[in-house]
């Protein structure tokens, strides 16, 4: 096959010039460009050779090399090969009789006119590698002389290095500060299992284990009493009987008793009775139902059945009764029914607002009495990085553990921890629609390296008018000039 190579006789083209290299022979170079385009980076720039001393005989061999420092990584280009008037007719007559050929063909042969300004166009592609960003583009010069002599080699730097290091973006992981509480009203729940004579309702204090039980109500009622930060708004009591005996005789029993225990609050703390309700169930099947699952009970599955089958009061009591001759119902009667026969009380109040320092102290000892928002203004005061900034929020996310607010911050911690996978499963969970959740959605999915889905977030938050968005669209927008320009 016959050789083709591309003889340029005369090439004038003029380019601006941008940070040119000198060397002897004044072979300069402009500034490259570079871009990234679908996985390939192309290098375009310009040979000067506008002052260039080159005797007419001369051959200039001209090698583009991109070779990394820091890895194995190089590559050689074909070179340009630049010729005197003479020399470019004893080449062309050389190669057309095979007296002379290249060890490599290169991509053109030019022949330099003497003393007129010329500029060669360089094209080069590679395909990206991040190994570029610590690589050089030089260029490779040798010299031959008359009769092919050598006259010398040298290296001419070209750019270094070829393409800037990745910009590391700084995001915004966004929290949600929850909205001000403006009447914090909280509640306990609490149980008297007060002992009473059989079928009565006197409260007596001195009966069964009512001194230690009362004592116990005593120092809850009292240490939410006197605290300064709290204004009681309500104490709801609710009586309960265990289901042994007449129905309707246990609804009363369990009024009367609910009663008692009213009666004993109005005169033990003079509770104004306009803030005490009463309210009583009667029998508490669905108590016994609950005690029953969790134990080990013998016949347990029969119990349970009983209970949720039979609707029937009498029949079912009877049932339970007659199981396992008589044996299981004992068993009921004096291990399970006793707790049922109760007193539960609820103290309603309200809490003061707290300082940012206030709330500090009391997030370690009566974190109930704050909102979220006082609890998210005192995880602010620590870095985000830091032990306290993430104990604080457990704390919040125990005491509103079902606040897509909540949940949403909690995934942000996620993010600040790297759990990237965690922050993902977290906030695709909350079903809600704030502008904050898929700004740091954005986040996650960028360091999983799923870009489009990162703008996508970042472009959705943004829309919704989250300032913190648009700082990471800018942020993303720099890291992928790096790979483009």
């Amino acid at each position: 096959m016959k050789r083709i190579l591309l003889y340029i006789t005369l090439s004038v083209l003029v380019f601006p010039v941008m940070n040119s290299q000198n060397t002897e022979r004044q072979i300069r170079f402009d500034q490259p460009v570079v871009r990234t385009i679908d996985s390939n980076t192309i290098i375009n720039f310009n040979i000067i050779l506008d002052n260039l001393d080159m005797r007419t005989v001369e051959m200039i061999t001209l090698t583009p090399v991109i070779r990394s420092n820091e890895s194995q990584m190089s590559r050689d280009f074909t070179a340009v090969v630049i010729v005197g008037g003479n020399r470019e007719k004893m080449l062309k007559r050389s190669i057309n009789f095979n007296m002379f050929q290249f060890e490599k063909e290169p991509r053109m042969i030019i022949e330099h006119p003497k003393n007129k300004k010329q500029s060669i166009p360089v094209e080069l592609s590679i395909p990206y590698n991040e190994d570029l960003r610590n690589a050089e583009l030089y260029i490779d010069q040798k010299i031959n002389g008359c009769a092919c002599s050598d006259e010398g080699t040298s290296r001419l730097l070209v750019q270094s290095p070829l393409l800037p290091p990745v910009y590391n973006p700084v995001f915004n992981i966004c929290y949600i500060t929850p909205p001000v509480e403006e009447v914090k009203m909280r509640s306990e729940k609490y149980t008297a299992y007060l002992n009473f004579k059989v079928g009565k309702y006197d409260l007596l204090y001195d009966f069964g284990n009512n001194a230690r039980i009362l004592k116990e109500v005593d120092e809850i009622i009292s240490s939410i009493k006197n605290d300064a930060n709290l204004r009681i708004t309500e104490f709801q009591i609710t009586g309960y009987a265990s289901p042994e005996g007449n129905y309707d005789s246990n609804m009363k029993l369990s009024e009367n008793r609910a009663y008692a225990f009213f009666n004993y609050l109005e005169e033990k703390y003079g509770i104004d009775r306009s803030i005490l309700k009463t309210d009583w169930k009667g029998e508490d099947w669905d108590g016994l139902r609950k005690i029953v699952d969790s134990s080990y009970i013998e016949n347990k599955n029969e119990i349970i059945s009983i209970i949720d089958n039979e609707y029937d009061i009498a029949t079912r009591k009877n049932k339970l009764r007659n199981l396992a001759g008589g044996s299981t119902y004992r068993n009921l009667l004096n291990q399970y029914y006793p707790s049922l026969r109760r007193n539960e009380y609820t103290i309603s109040y309200v809490a003061r607002p707290f300082s940012v320092d206030e709330a500090k102290t009391t997030i370690r000892t009566k974190p109930q009495y704050l909102s979220q928002n006082e609890m998210f203004l005192v995880a602010n005061t620590y870095p985000k990085n830091s032990r306290e900034f993430k104990e604080t929020f457990d704390i919040i996310a125990r005491y509103y553990p079902d606040n897509n607010i909540v949940k949403a911050n909690m995934a942000a911690i996620e993010l600040e921890y790297n759990n990237w996978d965690e922050a993902i499963r977290q906030l695709e969970a909350i079903n809600d629609n704030s502008a904050e959740k898929w700004n740091n959605l954005g986040y996650a999915y960028f360091q999983k390296g799923d870009y489009t889905k990162a703008r996508d977030y970042f472009n959705r938050a943004y829309q919704m008018g989250l300032d913190c968005a648009a700082n990471n669209i800018a942020e993303l927008q720099k890291w992928e000039n790096t790979f483009s320009e």
